[in-house]
């Protein structure tokens, strides 16, 4: 669906749900002809489609979906037989899109192509040149969580009949269940923490949340007296759905056809230091970041302006880390340790802001604040602090076990916390949908604090890390806080029935990508299936542990850039908290030196550009009423790959990514 596969996913298929499939169901609840008549069409299109059944592949996602329509079209008709209809309501949607959501942060970027992959590829890939063998074996973890079929995983990278074997089943049953409790643990914290500070940003703080403001856009239209969706009434809306789907599909054309034009939406400008500006539109992003407030805008594109400043100076003046880290600001390892600090910085600040708070949720869950109410929660203060602070506790010790030291694992998995707070913080507010730490906590820990404290045995485990903590763009802590802000309007009992929905979401999202996963690479070989997921991205893991096993103290200049970053990102709050006339929000300073903000910057300016615009000449109004264009703008880029997806599958075309 897009480079990271996940927020796009969801918003697709919950636009068919709402555009298509719920109008379906609309219809036929009409009559039972009806019912009828479209049962029978998709089950004539299905055994067209896949007759003979001999050759059915089950694990084709889309004989999946299809079967899916299938009996969704054949259960409609008991409904309708009962005077009733399979179309959901306002509530329902709701529900489904906070689900959509979490299972999008689950199945390849979040965690399903990572598991797999780094937990085999350090025995495939083993070689006497990388030296893997010789290093790195020996610092396994002292329990079985990697997974060796005992002739170098050959079957899962080369595929069963290639290497001549049955899939070995029994070899992954320990190394799952052992990542399955350190899994539960993270979950269940990512969970609880949002739900302690979900009252905060809500209520007090007033965050945008624009990813959520998107679904509830389009559930808003949602009424069961009318035929078509509200939101698909509007014409701004298709205006704005246009642009994308025009361009889109000329770049798809263009895969099949290369004299179809493709119109030039992105530039780059050479900048002093041997680095380049780029101007590239995605629509997506001018569409969400038209939802946020002016001043956050600016602060990102001024803050990515100012990285563009501090590279050029480094580079210019010779300063140069000793240390390379990756993913984050991975070309300047110090804009790392700067980001990082300020990352963590905004954390602190923020819970300093919302100590008032955060004193009352501690008081509630240990009984001594009966007047503070918690009934509006999906879970109750003294559940959520006990899944909190048992689920950062039970990673600790799962990590210890597995032969970290205990305070490295208490110090590294509070660290990660607080920088997945830091980067949910900035998708609530400022609404970027794929977001990447300025420099992940496995680095921090590792080359921060050295070699020598973490231990060989440490630096390894560290490395595994890399699965849940490191190119990961989209997490389920920042899904679930969208959800929670779905879920805003409803009545109490129904927010607590969603806690199950969501529970169940992680399930399946963990489940279902796995068995996908699993299935589809050992019948036709993981290294033919992703190169990056199931190559690239492992091999830098593990190239990585190797550098980092060299003896190495305390990095003192890394973390005198991440002190100063989290004093500046300190005096940055206070500014803005203080200051009237402040006009940049310190949000964009963790991130401005990303790689992954230099793709989207120049669409947020744009954004901050009309947005300016629109409220000078046209008053709140106007911005209110422009807004379904730019909703279209997002309708319109998923619409457009999901839409290629489609036509690829069936012609048989792969690679053919639009946006």
């Amino acid at each position: 669906m897009a480079n990271d596969f996940n927020t796009p996913g969801a918003i697709f298929l919950f636009l068919v749900l709402i555009g298509v499939l719920n109008l379906l169901f609309k219809i036929t609840a009409r009559t039972k002809t009806l019912a009828l008549g479209f049962a029978g069409l998709a089950t004539a299109a299905w055994i067209y489609t896949y007759q003979p059944f001999f050759a059915l592949d089950i694990h084709s996602p889309g004989l999946i979906f299809s079967t899916f329509l299938l009996i969704s079209f054949t259960a409609n008709i008991f409904a309708v037989w009962r005077g009733k209809s399979l179309a959901l309501n306002r509530a329902e949607l709701i529900l489904v899109y906070a689900m959509l959501l979490i299972v999008s942060a689950l199945c390849t970027m979040g965690l399903g192509e990572q598991l797999l992959p780094i937990i085999t590829a350090i025995f495939y890939f083993a070689s006497p040149e990388n030296q893997w063998e010789e290093k790195l074996f020996p610092h396994f973890p002292k329990r079985e969580i990697l997974v060796n079929d005992g002739n170098g995983n050959k079957a899962l990278y080369e595929g069963v009949a290639k290497a001549g074997e049955s899939i070995p089943y029994g070899e992954w049953v320990e190394p799952l269940f052992g990542w399955g409790v350190f899994l539960l643990a993270l979950y269940m914290a990512m969970l609880s923490i949002a739900v302690i500070l979900r009252r905060q940003w809500m209520e007090r703080e007033r965050l945008a949340y624009p990813v959520a403001q998107v679904g509830l856009a389009m559930v808003r239209g949602e009424d069961s007296k009318q035929l078509v969706n509200g939101f698909f009434k509007r014409y701004p809306m298709w205006i704005g759905c246009a642009i994308p789907m025009v361009y889109g599909s000329l770049k798809g054309l263009n895969r099949y056809e290369a004299a179809v034009p493709i119109p030039q939406i992105s530039w780059n400008i050479a900048l002093e230091g041997i680095q380049n500006l780029h101007l590239g539109i995605n629509f997506a992003t001018l569409g969400f970041s038209y939802l946020i407030h002016t001043q956050i805008a600016l602060g990102i594109c001024f803050f990515h302006l100012l990285s563009k400043f501090e590279k050029s100076l480094f580079v210019l003046t010779g300063l140069k880390s000793s240390q390379k880290i990756i993913y984050g600001a991975a070309e300047f390892t110090f804009l790392g340790y700067q980001g990082a600090g300020a990352l963590v910085g905004m954390v602190l600040v923020g819970f300093w802001i919302g100590r008032v708070h955060l004193k009352n949720v501690f008081m509630k869950a240990v009984g001594r604040a009966p007047e503070v109410d918690d009934g509006d929660e999906v879970l109750s203060y003294r559940s959520a602090v006990i899944g909190a602070v048992g689920g950062i506790l039970a990673m600790a010790l799962w990590m210890w076990v597995m032969g970290t030291p205990l305070w490295i694992s208490l110090l590294f998995i509070v660290l990660a916390m607080l920088i997945f707070i830091g980067i949910t913080r900035i998708v609530v507010e400022a609404g970027l949908v794929m977001l990447r730490a300025p420099m992940i906590a496995p680095d921090l820990v590792v080359q921060g604090l050295g070699s020598s404290l973490v231990g060989a045995t440490g630096v390894f485990n560290l490395s595994l890390s890399y699965i849940w903590a490191a190119d990961v763009r989209i997490f389920v802590l920042g899904t679930f806080a969208n959800a929670l802000k779905l879920i805003e309007d409803l009545e109490p009992r129904s927010r607590r029935l969603i806690f199950w929905g969501i529970l169940l979401a992680v399930l399946i999202g963990v489940l279902g990508s796995f068995w996908m996963i699993f299935h589809t690479v050992y019948q036709h070989g993981a290294v033919n299936v992703s190169n990056w997921f199931f190559s690239g991205g492992p091999r830098m893991a593990y190239e990585h542990a190797v550098r980092n096993l060299e003896p190495s103290g305390i990095y003192w200049p890394g973390l005198g850039f991440f002190m100063g970053g989290g004093v500046a990102m300190a005096l940055l709050m206070w500014a803005r908290q203080r200051l009237a006339w402040w006009p940049l929000h310190p949000i964009g300073f963790p991130i401005g030196a990303n790689a992954m903000t230099d793709g989207v910057w120049f669409s947020i300016f744009l954004a901050w550009l009309i947005k300016i615009g629109i409220l000078r000449f046209g008053g709140a109004s106007l911005y209110q009423r422009s807004q379904a264009f730019f909703l279209g703008l997002i309708a319109g880029q998923v619409l457009c790959s999901g839409a290629w997806l489609v036509i690829d599958y069936f012609t048989g075309k792969v690679g053919n990514s639009i946006f």
